[in-house]
């Protein structure tokens, strides 16, 4: 039986990253009821398709293992409906703009007085006070303001990561403080709140790097380290090349044949060697081009380098090691059909997390869970006429 069972979260949040704190719990056996309004989470439509309508594939990943209603929260009777929810809950998600849930009385005090156990998550910006509280806030945003974006295009232009750096990993932090909450629970009986940001969430995925001895007075270094880096072979594939280590430097010169320069006296200068990298950069760069990707992993590979390709998106979809460890698995859409995305990404050897359940339709579980609570027939038809619900 998966770990959380039996946990009651319930998800106000829209887009991508507070509902990923849902999809984690879910993953590991909570009870999760998102609430979306009646015109549906934003998130539904962003790089969508024809084919799948209102079940994006961002959608479809962070909504997984999660019963979906469809509530005007707004509205007197849409508020009742998350206050007789949460009078039974362990857990509630928000992502509102500060003041919002307070201003709509679902704000922290508001619901802890309704149910003193409660574990409140907030999910904001730019974090709950400052200057920049109250702007909205996206990734690529987020990643500028952080630094994320600090490197550069030959002509100038900021490079993003790639990946959207806060939304991913501002789910993962915010899981780590429910538990947090949850075992302080245990022992006082009460909840709190618990709050994170999508700033705070970019900053701390660079936490090695952003660290400053301020009577230091030791230059930054200027550039990337050619021995960790990306290097073009003669098929047009890149290979990727960590050798980071003296003794790896060491034996990537010998398998480049290149071993004289291991008698350079700047190679492990601890002054000296960045400098002393940067300028065999150009030769890694044109032996690389002599040789295809294949030879050149086999070769650094039986050298005991760290190396390996550079796969685009697709191609890791059937990458052997990702498969072998499910971290990529086929589920089933009822509108979708046959999906492939991310597994549950912990392992626990006697309570093991998994997907159970495909991300909702609009409403798909409104009546379910209205008489769940004691709603009758006749009151969801009210609520319906007057378009609490969808």
């Amino acid at each position: 039986m998966p770990v959380l069972t039996g946990l009651r979260v319930i998800d106000l949040s829209q887009m991508w990253a507070a509902p990923g704190i849902g999809m984690y719990l879910g993953d590991q056996g909570a009870e999760v009821i998102k609430i979306e309004p009646p015109q549906g989470d934003m998130s539904r439509g962003l790089g969508t398709t024809p084919y799948l309508k209102e079940n994006s594939k961002s959608y479809m990943v962070v909504n997984r293992n999660k019963r979906g209603m469809a509530v005007d929260i707004r509205k007197p009777a849409g508020r009742e409906v998350v206050v007789k929810l949460v009078e039974t809950a362990d857990v509630v998600i928000e992502n509102s703009r500060p003041g919002v849930a307070e201003r709509l009385r679902i704000g922290y005090d508001d619901l802890s007085a309704v149910n003193p156990r409660l574990i409140y998550c907030s999910v904001s910006g730019y974090g709950r006070k400052g200057p920049y509280a109250e702007r909205p806030a996206y990734d690529r945003i987020l990643q500028g303001l952080a630094g994320v974006m600090y490197r550069k295009m030959p002509d100038g232009m900021p490079i993003s990561a790639g990946v959207w750096v806060a939304d991913c990993s501002v789910p993962m932090l915010m899981c780590y403080g429910v538990m947090l909450a949850l075992w302080e629970r245990e022992k006082t009986g009460l909840g709190q709140r618990v709050s994170s940001s999508l700033l705070q969430a970019a900053v701390a995925m660079q936490s090695v790097d952003l660290v400053l001895a301020e009577d230091d007075p030791t230059p930054e270094p200027e550039g990337a380290n050619p021995t960790y880096g990306a290097y073009k072979c003669a098929d047009g594939a890149y290979i990727n090349i960590s050798a980071l280590a003296d003794h790896q430097f060491a034996r990537l010169l010998s398998a480049l044949d290149l071993e004289h320069l291991n008698q350079d006296p700047r190679a492990k200068d601890p002054t000296q060697k960045m400098q002393f990298r940067a300028e065999v950069y150009q030769l890694f760069e044109g032996l690389f081009e002599t040789r295809p990707f294949d030879e050149w992993l086999k070769l650094l590979h039986e050298a005991d380098i760290p190396a390996g390709p550079i796969l685009d998106r697709k191609q890791v979809f059937d990458e052997p090691q990702i498969l072998a460890n499910d971290m990529l698995v086929r589920t089933h859409h009822p509108a979708a059909g046959r999906v492939k995305m991310l597994g549950v990404p912990l392992e626990l050897s006697r309570t093991p997390g998994a997907i159970q359940r495909h991300a909702p339709g609009l409403g798909e579980h409104t009546e379910e869970v209205l008489k769940e609570l004691g709603y009758t027939d006749a009151d969801i038809a009210g609520l319906r006429a007057e378009a609490v619900i969808r």
